[in-house]
């Protein structure tokens, strides 16, 4: 039995890996693409053609949507079976967020401006970060770890409150 449940953190780790890069690339087409035509169109007063800091925060906004309701619906899943496992979620979530980090390193490794645009442009949902250090290495690293503490702590707060919601509904029924 334990293996199974060894095989089934492995394949949710797996898939919450590929989601997060996957919203992440989503975010940044996104932002880039339609919230800049959508947005900059609708509301002239932003000035997102000349703010990407703003626009970028936009398009980090969508990841962080995207992804807490997905850990959301883990919580109540894994409440209702009986699978909760902060642990692994949080070292899931650790792992992920690194992984999606280390591009970052190329910066340093390179000079050519191809590649740097390249790299900085994957961070560019954290570029809103950019106005506490201009580094990429830092804007990503904060953008990063925001999301990474916000999905987990939805998955705790959700956790608790689908818990409380269970326990009731067996008192009542």
């Amino acid at each position: 039995m334990e293996e199974r449940d060894n095989l089934r953190t492995i394949l949710y780790g797996w898939a919450r890996f590929g989601l997060f890069w996957l919203v992440n690339i989503f975010a940044m087409i996104f932002g880039k693409t339609a919230l800049l035509g959508v947005l900059g169109t609708f509301f002239p007063k932003l000035a997102l053609y000349d703010n990407p800091e703003l626009l970028s925060f936009f398009s980090w906004l969508i990841p962080v949507w995207l992804l807490v309701w997905l850990f959301v619906d883990d919580a109540k899943r894994h409440t209702a079976y009986g699978l909760y496992n902060p642990t692994a979620v949080a070292i899931i979530l650790i792992l992920t967020a690194a992984a999606y980090y280390a591009p970052v390193f190329i910066l340093e490794a390179t000079d050519e401006k191809k590649v740097v645009a390249v790299v900085k442009s994957l961070y560019f949902t954290g570029f809103w970060c950019s106005k506490l250090n201009d580094d990429p290495q830092i804007y990503a690293l904060v953008g990063t770890a925001a999301l990474a503490v916000i999905c987990f702590v939805s998955y705790i707060i959700a956790h608790r409150f689908y818990l409380k919601k269970f326990a009731e509904e067996e008192a009542e029924g």
